[in-house]
């Protein structure tokens, strides 16, 4: 079985095709044979050691393929079912588990990062993990979804908490969790405003229902100016220091500054009065939890709702991939071929 191994730290070089004996699944557990796999920023920093894993390891959160086998017990699948993966594995038995929480569970464990992940031909999970594929979705749609749609979901509507009619901007759209939010967005009534350095990336986004796209030097101007002056209930930034405080100042009264990462880095300085006097929110978040993920694809069929994918490679160009992910000029997901 071919699989895509990190044998260092030293970025996209690090990667190299390798062969692994074909794993069996215990009982409670499913074969996975993979059509396509998606790749993550996630996957990028842990190619530079942020964080280690032991090595050599396969990265990988996101995966779309058919059963092969199943083990004793389970029910849910059978061989040939056509599936997705929620990517992350839980203790299933602690509190935070049992309240549905699994984002909280001290065991959590997400596919590529705490264990071996997707980015082979044929991975063994737990069957619960194991999720229809949306029918109006490709395999290359679909391994689109996991990681970074479950993102965005969570940090909209259950930290966000937001509703039809708000405006939201999202900062530097093109990646994953920018587009996701910027659909599953526009597909509950928000109105979505989109940054962008690229011209082309800022009318793909209005192709994808943006109410408005803004170069994004100096963006908070716009964002003012197309809300009338009251600014956004939201801002989703992704980038971190670079853009903190031009979203800061798109914000309204009480309006929400969400975060799910800090591609710019991971320090900033933060002008507390400025967030007390307007009565601002930052509110961070991270993965979902099962439930979540379930609404996500809910919305996804219900909507019809199609995930941009950028590029598809081979999972032999592997680095290759990943250097494109890295230059951080695609617009929607990198997406592996098995």
């Amino acid at each position: 079985m071919r699989a895509l191994e990190l044998v260092g730290f030293d970025g996209p070089a690090s990667l190299q095709l390798a062969d692994r004996p074909l794993p069996d699944p215990a009982e409670g557990e499913v074969r996975v044979r993979f059509h396509n796999m998606a790749l993550n920023h996630l996957d990028v920093f842990i190619t530079h050691g942020l964080p280690k894993r032991p090595l050599p390891a396969i990265l990988g959160s996101d995966g779309a393929g058919v059963v092969d086998v199943v083990g004793a017990g389970v029910t849910n699948v059978k061989p040939g079912d056509e599936v997705v993966l929620y990517p992350i594995v839980s203790c299933g038995h602690c509190p935070a588990c049992h309240a549905g929480q699994e984002v909280h569970c001290p065991e959590m464990a997400i596919l590529g990062e705490h264990t071996d992940g997707t980015f082979q031909e044929q991975l063994v999970v737990p069957a619960g993990i194991c999720h229809p594929r949306p029918a109006h979705l490709s395999f290359e749609d679909t391994a689109a979804l996991p990681l970074a749609w479950l993102t965005a979901w969570r940090l909209l509507f259950t930290r966000g908490k937001l509703r039809s009619g708000d405006w939201l901007v999202l900062v530097g759209i093109g990646g994953g969790v920018a587009t996701a939010c910027l659909l599953l967005g526009h597909a509950h009534g928000l109105k979505v405003i989109a940054t962008s350095r690229d011209a082309g990336k800022r009318q793909r986004a209005l192709d994808l229902g943006a109410s408005a796209a803004f170069p994004s030097e100096g963006f908070s101007k716009s964002v003012q100016q197309a809300t009338d002056g009251a600014g956004a209930r939201a801002v989703v930034d992704t980038v971190g220091p670079a853009t903190f405080d031009e979203s800061i100042r798109s914000l309204a009264r009480e309006g929400v500054l969400l975060t799910v990462g800090a591609t710019s880095g991971p320090k900033l300085e933060l002008l507390l009065p400025r967030m007390w006097f307007r009565h601002l929110s930052l509110v961070t978040s991270t993965m979902g939890n099962h439930s979540e993920f379930r609404s996500m694809l809910d919305d996804v069929n219900q909507f019809k709702l199609r995930p941009p994918v950028d590029r598809v490679f081979p999972l032999a160009d592997g680095g290759e991939a990943f250097a494109h992910l890295e230059a951080g000029e695609q617009f929607g997901k990198v997406v592996l071929s098995a």
